[in-house]
């Protein structure tokens, strides 16, 4: 999927509407069936009542060392409705050469070059209904972003799936996106989810155009084979004549590989990945997102990430 800005250049946004289907997806999955050997997958972000992570990876390349903290709190649940709070906190070092860049622009005297701290903080709210005869599910998130020590943009997204088929074997879902940015137009997208459970410990997942095969040899250890998409980014000002005064650079992957999660203890969770990183896209753009300003090449290399996760 791609939307096209007034100057005819396309904006690839499978990143945005991959991750948060990834999520609408754990949401639904928690609703719609009861896993026998599910102690692993119940730590969901945003599907318990405290959620708490910490993940570091790192990978060989001009974007790397990146450190993510997020939290999640559930104020408000009741049969249909709930709502949570949650913040994320990222920091990545980026060390591009001026070979990377187009004649005329000096990453290090635009800022570009150094350890970056960037964050969200906001609302999500999830709605379960019938509609239509079918089950439905909404998703919705607002969030106000920050970066390079100043508030950046107001951004959301909205989502919805009909539940074509949910039972405990196998769970088909479609439905709309629209991406809501404080100042950029608004796309949208038809968005699905499939889930498949062959017993209990074999299950595969496509989701977006996204595959993952999980197995599960106990309840306290899931092992996914598959490919997710990660998106990074950050905030700085190039005092550049030929760019904004603010502007954004954002880095999204594909990242085939395999996963480990591991029950630690009650409430604690440990997983470890490792894969291969494969460029989707490496731009500057403004801090909307709207107008491409260049690209950047981003070399194919492998990663490895570590995380913890508290989910009460």
């Amino acid at each position: 999927m791609k939307s096209t800005d007034t100057q005819g250049k396309t904006i690839p946004l499978r990143c945005i509407y991959l991750s948060l289907l990834f999520i609408l997806y754990h949401s639904i999955n928690s609703h719609c069936m009861a896993q026998q050997a599910g102690d692993v997958p119940s730590d969901s972000y945003g599907m318990v009542k405290t959620n708490m992570k910490i993940s570091y990876d790192y990978t060989n390349a001009p974007v790397s060392d990146h450190f993510n903290a997020r939290v999640s709190y559930e104020l408000l649940k009741n049969k249909k409705f709930s709502l949570s709070a949650n913040a994320n906190y990222n920091s990545l070092y980026s060390d591009f050469s001026s070979d990377a860049l187009p004649d005329g622009y000096d990453p290090q005297l635009m800022g570009m070059n150094k350890t970056h701290i960037y964050g969200q903080a906001g609302l999500s709210t999830t709605f379960r209904n019938k509609l239509f005869g079918c089950p439905f599910m909404a998703f919705a998130t607002m969030s106000i972003d920050w970066g390079d020590r100043r508030f950046q943009r107001i951004s959301g997204i909205a989502m919805g799936l009909f539940m074509l088929r949910a039972n405990r074997s196998t769970q088909f879902g479609i439905g709309p996106l629209i991406l809501i940015n404080s100042t950029s137009k608004v796309p949208a997208f038809l968005v699905f989810i499939y889930r498949h459970r062959f017993n209990d410990n074999l299950a595969i997942n496509l989701y977006g155009g996204m595959f993952g095969m999980d197995y599960t040899p106990t309840k306290y250890d899931l092992i996914t084979i598959g490919g997710d998409v990660d998106v990074r980014s950050f905030y700085f000002r190039p005092n550049h004549p030929g760019l904004p005064e603010r502007c954004r650079y954002t880095n999204t992957n594909f990242r085939p590989g395999i996963k480990y999660k591991r029950r630690i203890a009650t409430n604690l969770y440990g997983e470890v990945q490792g894969g291969v990183i494969l460029k989707m896209s490496s731009r500057v753009t403004g801090i909307t997102g709207t107008k491409i300003y260049f690209d950047l090449p981003m070399p194919t290399r492998p990663f490895l990430q570590f995380s913890l996760n508290y989910a009460l």
